[in-house]
């Protein structure tokens, strides 16, 4: 009998794309009940109302985004308190929940975020983050109950093992952010040097500058997509050749399907998923200045299938530690393995 789970949801608020892709994968992955299932907002202050319908659930289990900041109880981001927590009387689980630090941050949570993490660990077997340094950060409280298995949206596909798919395409995925306009012209640049036809795939509407720019003369910016949709980012996935670009999560969604995929980082989050999977990657803190000669480069990695060799072992380690995470806390899955 599939179970009744109150997902801890931020989809439900969300102003990013990115959380639809991590929804729908979480909800592809794990077997439950959708009719007796519900979705909270841990964005907003829990009503008692809430805290009824999840305990009406067999567990609750954390739909894994960047919730893990170093001050992490913050309006509009994390709003279930510890008071709350103590009224919930079924498992609380967080999956694939990541931290973000950029350049010079400490790794550390502050005190309230420490009291906050323990109590969550104590409510479930065993919690899972998505990266190496959400990982380390977690474990530096002193919480030993949680485990590394990826962003759920990796595992989009349900498939046990990835191969590179290299179809015949000029288009190309770009993720951006608008703190990185100009680096994103210069991108654009270098993928029609390569014949390329950049398809701009925004996650957030502030994204939509980096296509608003003033582009050379007789050059149009490149098609848009922007929707609260999973469906038309998938069809992207089969239709084009790969993906590049600083949004996490759609470039992800891209790799889950065997797509080339090469990634700039701007935080943590995307250089310590690229460590963990064996990725190539580029740092650069929003405003700061990307190198012609290194965005060259990674348009080289894009088209160059030797420099994903590693990643099918590290993506068939990291699926196996997610189903037995799932497996550790009593919840069904789709994983094979």
């Amino acid at each position: 009998m599939k179970k009744s789970i109150a997902f801890i949801n931020p989809r439900v608020s969300t102003k990013n794309v990115g959380d639809f892709f991590i929804e729908d994968s979480v909800k592809r992955i794990i077997k439950y009940d959708p009719q007796s299932s519900v979705d909270i907002d841990p964005r907003k202050p829990l009503t008692e109302n809430d805290i009824n319908n999840i305990n009406k659930c067999d567990a609750a289990i954390i739909v894994g985004t960047n919730l893990w900041y170093r001050n992490i109880l913050k309006k509009n981001r994390w709003m279930i308190t510890i008071d709350d927590l103590k009224k919930i009387k079924v498992p609380f689980i967080p999956f694939g929940v990541g931290a973000t630090l950029h350049r010079g941050e400490n790794a550390a949570f502050d005190e309230e975020s420490v009291a906050l993490l323990r109590r969550i660990h104590d409510q479930c077997e065993e919690a899972s983050v998505r990266d190496p340094k959400t990982f380390e950060m977690v474990k530096k409280t002193g919480i030993d109950n949680v485990r590394m298995t990826g962003c759920p949206t990796l595992y989009h596909s349900l498939k046990p093992s990835w191969k590179l798919k290299i179809i015949e395409s000029n288009d190309v995925v770009v993720t951006a952010r608008k703190d990185q306009d100009n680096n994103f012209n210069g991108l654009l640049s270098e993928l029609r040097k390569r014949n390329k036809r950049p398809i701009l795939a925004a996650q957030k509407k502030k994204d939509l500058f980096c296509s608003r720019r003033r582009f050379p003369y007789l050059q149009q910016g490149p098609e848009v997509l922007y929707e609260f949709n999973v469906d038309p980012y998938l069809k992207l996935t089969e239709r084009t050749f790969g993906a590049i670009g600083w949004r996490l999560h759609g470039n992800i969604l891209h790799l889950a399907y065997g797509k080339p995929t090469v990634f700039f980082a701007n935080c943590s989050r995307i250089q310590s998923f690229c460590e963990a999977f064996s990725l190539p990657w580029i740092y650069a803190e929003d405003g700061e200045k990307i190198q012609g000669r290194d965005l060259s480069e990674s348009v080289d990695h894009l088209l160059a299938a030797d420099i994903f060799s590693s990643f099918p072992f590290r993506y068939a380690e990291f699926y196996s530690e997610m189903a037995k995470f799932f497996e550790r806390n009593g919840i069904g899955h789709n994983l094979f393995y």
